[in-house]
Parts: structure tokens; sequence; C-alpha cells
């Protein structure tokens, strides 16, 4: 069926792209021949559209958790300054277009289906001129969109987000001005290996020569690899703990780096992980003063008490009910999010509402979450990567808890209030798509429309 507006048509030819049976946007599965050979295609895709990412400068940020809320907190700081700046992450929560933003906000509907059709349109010169080179996956396809439409509209600086890994990940096409690598844990072990140290040596491919890297709290295995890598390419490390460091809680906390913002600081997002971020994302903004942006005390301040994302402790009033959406999907992150709920709403039974995916292990992440005491409602996310909800619940047992399943995440959410009762609190995580549904349930967002609907 032909989509009946530009915008679906734009859809239509980006999932057309993708893997979308299997549920990715690209293939990260596809080994390491066939990622640098997916290197060489953007390179080539990226000067048929005369070398955007060029034209501005960049931080790009990799990990395994809080790349988010460090890109976040990275652009609103250099927003608040001034600067005209662009920011690309992966996945969107409900519209595609979430993935490429100027000045914090996404491209509408008709702009973007103009800039689906010149960047597609490169890429199939690209794919006719050299076929050797393969096909431009989804992903790739986005990137070079986003590092084309920040050029295009005069962008200052960027803030891009690897997708996975980063040595062969489709965004290490880029020239950071500074790199930033959150936390490092196993995941995706299939692509970026077994142990802690040869992920970390795969996300220590986005430090570029030369250009300073910040660095969070991270394992000593970790550690050692990205200290190895930054020395062997000649490029300041910026290390959390050892050149700044910070006390305090999200309400009010202090950062010692001598950057002139020591204390009185506030965040937007709750957490004891987000003050880790912010201080991230402060380093590495400071660390763009050498390269001709600097950014103002005042500026860092009201950007830092400003920055949020939907889906990381995300609070919705429903009646008199708490709902707290977040979007945790490994064993640490979930500690975490059980760490903030204790401390935001201690004492109280918590009905958790989980779902995740089949590439996932619920077990770890269930288990950081026994603290939260209270019911459980296993459900899915869409599509064919969900875990099943009873393998979730066989595993939720197991820590004595009382669990249903529900098919859906609206299902799922709805049962959780009616546990939770009149003045209860519903957590509902285990994967940002989970997370995703559950906004649409509640009413806070609308989705875009399926690619190929009338």
């Amino acid at each position: 069926m032909i989509p009946s507006d530009p915008y679906r048509a734009a859809l239509a030819r980006i999932y057309d792209r993708s893997l979308a049976g299997r549920g990715f946007i690209s293939d990260p599965l596809a080994g390491d021949a066939a990622a640098r050979l997916g290197l060489r295609r953007m390179a080539a895709l990226l000067e048929r559209l005369d070398r955007p990412q060029d034209r501005y400068g960049i931080v790009h940020v990799a990990g395994s958790k809080g790349k988010g809320s460090v890109c976040a907190f990275v652009a609103a700081m250099l927003g608040a300054t001034g600067y005209r700046v662009g920011t690309t992450t992966s996945p969107h929560l409900h519209s595609y277009r979430e993935r490429i933003v100027v000045d914090g906000a996404p491209a509408d509907e008709a702009t973007f289906a103009a800039l689906v059709e010149r960047v597609a349109g490169a890429a199939e010169v690209v794919e006719a001129a050299e076929p050797g080179l393969g096909r431009v996956n989804a992903f790739e396809l986005t990137v070079a969109m986003a590092l084309d439409r920040f050029a295009a509209v005069g962008c200052n600086l960027a803030v891009v987000e690897v997708g996975i890994g980063g040595t062969l990940d489709a965004t290490n096409v880029v020239a950071p001005l500074a790199a930033a690598i959150t936390p490092i844990e196993l995941e995706h072990t299939a692509v970026l290996g077994e142990t802690l140290a040869e992920i970390a040596a795969n996300k220590a491919g986005i430090i570029e020569p030369g250009r300073p890297v910040v660095v969070s709290p991270q394992t000593p295995e970790a550690l050692r690899v990205i200290e190895n890598a930054a020395r062997d390419r000649g490029s300041p490390l910026l290390l959390a703990g050892r050149d700044w460091t910070w006390s305090g809680t999200w309400r009010n906390f202090a950062l010692d780096g001598s950057w002139g913002i020591d204390d009185g600081l506030r965040l937007a997002m709750p957490g004891r992980h987000q003050v880790e971020n912010a201080g991230v994302a402060v380093a590495a903004v400071r660390a763009l003063e050498a390269f001709g942006f600097p950014a103002g005390p005042a500026a860092v301040r009201r950007a830092l008490a400003a920055a949020a994302l939907p889906g990381r402790f995300e609070r919705v009033a429903v009646g008199e009910a708490t709902v707290v959406l977040d979007g945790a999907h490994t064993a640490a992150a979930a500690a975490v999010l059980a760490e903030t709920v204790e401390q935001e709403y201690p004492a109280r039974e918590t009905v958790l509402v989980f779902g995740t995916f089949s590439d996932k292990d619920p077990a770890p992440m269930l288990a950081a979450l026994r603290s939260m005491p209270g019911p459980l409602v296993a459900t899915r996310p869409a599509g064919p990567r969900a875990a099943s909800p009873d393998a979730v619940a066989t595993i939720a047992r197991v820590h004595g808890r009382t669990v249903s399943t529900a098919r859906t995440v609206a299902e799922a959410v709805e049962r959780g209030l009616g546990l939770a009762g009149l003045h209860g609190l519903v957590v509902v995580t285990g994967a940002l798509a989970t997370v995703a549904e559950a906004r649409l349930a509640l009413g806070l967002a609308v989705a875009d429309p399926p690619p190929g609907d009338q």
C-alpha cells in the first residue's frame, strides 16, 4: 500500500532499509566485516553530501547507560549559551523525527520528508556508483540525514550519540572536538565482545587522536582499556572522581572542578546517577572552550535545571496515583531506578509494570528491583523482539512477588493502577519501548503513523 502523504512516504522509505522483521533499524549482528563496509558506505554517502560533518564542532557520546541524559545536558548547556545546536540520538520514543533535533525541536513533517528525499537520493547515487559497498541501511541513512541537516541550518555544534559500540558504529565517521564515554556494562556481547575490556575497547573507538575524552566512573577493567586508548592516541583524559568530584543530591549538589559553578546546582531529572551524568556533560562542555566555544556559568546552571528527557524517571499524576516511567534496561540501571524510588518514595509499596526484549536477560534486572516491594505485571512491548510475559513472570515469582501478565503495555498500566489504588505508585520499566507505549496509553504523546498506513 502506498502511503498517502509525504511524511508517511518518507517513513516508508526509511523502514524499507531496515530489518523490520527483526525489529532492528540496522543489523547489529552483521559482524566486523559488514560493519567496516558500512563505515565505507557512510564515508561515501557523506562525501556525496559534501561532508556536512566538517562544518560544525561535534561532541560524540558512547557508553552503556546515561548516553541520552549526557547528550541532553550537553545540548541544553550549549543552547543556553546561545549556540545553534543539533542533536542526534536513538532510539526514538514516539516519532522518528525525535532522532534529529535542532535547538531542542525536531523538524516538521514536511521538512523531514524533504530531508529524506535529499539524503536517500544521495544514497541511491552512491549505491549505483559503488555497488560493492552494499545498501545504505536505515540507521546509516538517519545519521547522514542528521549530519546534513545540522549543516543546512547553520549549527555551530552537534551532539552525536553512538548507536551500538563505537569503533564500527555508523556515527564513527565524525571527527569530534570532544568525546564522552558513560558507564560501561556487559551488553550486546554477541557484537561488542564478551568481557568489559572488549566492550570498553569498542566504545573507546570514538576517541579522536589529540582531542579530549571525558569519562564517567568505570570499573577498573574498563577504565584501564580507555586510559590505554587515550594514551595511545595522545588524547587528554578527563576522569570523573579525579578531575572533578561531586556531592549532594539532584535537588542541590556541588561540582568541584574549578569551573566557577561549584555549588547550588539543581537538576530537573531525579537521581544520583543524573548528578554523575551532569558532571560528565559539564566536563565535555568545558573541554570545548579550548576550541573557541565557551559556555558561561549562568547558562550552565540554567540548562542543568531545565534539561529533561521523557522516560527518565518521568513522573505522571493519574488522579491521586503516581506513575513513574523509566526506561532502565540493564541491571545497573534497574538498581539505580530502585535506589531513586526508595529515596523519592520511602517505604511506599510499588506496583511494577515490566516489559523487555528477548535479547536481554530479565533476571538481573528483576533481581535489582527486589528492593521495591509489591506486585508485578509482566507485559511485552510491541514487536518481534519482545520477551514473553510468561517467561518474565516465571523469573519474577522466584523473588516471591505476586505476578500477573498482560498482553499489552496499555492493559498492564491499567491493571497496575488498579492494583496500586487511590494514592498508589506504579513504576513502568524494562525497556524504553515499554515506557513509550505506557506514555501513549496515558495520553502523553501521539505516535508516528505506520509507514504504510493510508
